[in-house]
C-alpha cells in the first residue's frame, strides 16, 4: 500500500500528541508494506491475486510485535476488514 498515505498518518499522530519531548509521543508499530497485492484490481478490475490473505498475515504480524490497536490508511483495502479483524483480537479501527 502507498508508503505516503502511511507517512502522512504518521505525521497526523505526531502532531495530534502534545508531546514536549521525544517520551511523550505515542510508541507506533508500522509495518508499510508497498508489495500487498493491487486491492483496485482485485476489488474494482476483477483480477489479480486477493490481497485478504497478506493483510491478515501483516495484522498478525502486529499483534505479535505488541501493537493494541490497528490502524491502515488504505480506503480500499478497508473492504478487507473482515480478513483483518478475523486475524486477531485487537482492534481494528476501521475508517469506513
Amino acid at each position: 500500500m502507498g508508503p505516503a498515505a502511511t507517512i502522512l498518518l504518521q505525521q497526523k499522530l505526531l502532531a495530534a500528541v502534545p508531546a514536549r519531548d521525544d517520551s511523550d509521543h505515542v510508541p507506533l508499530i508500522i509495518d508499510m508494506n508497498p508489495q500487498v497485492p493491487s486491492r483496485i484490481a482485485h476489488l474494482i478490475e476483477g483480477h489479480g491475486p486477493d490481497p485478504a490473505p497478506v493483510l491478515a498475515t501483516m495484522a498478525r504480524r502486529l499483534q505479535a510485535a505488541g501493537a493494541c490497536a490497528l490502524a491502515m490508511p488504505c480506503n480500499t483495502a478497508h473492504h478487507y476488514a473482515p480478513a483483518i479483524t478475523g486475524a486477531v483480537t485487537i482492534p481494528f479501527l476501521d475508517m469506513i
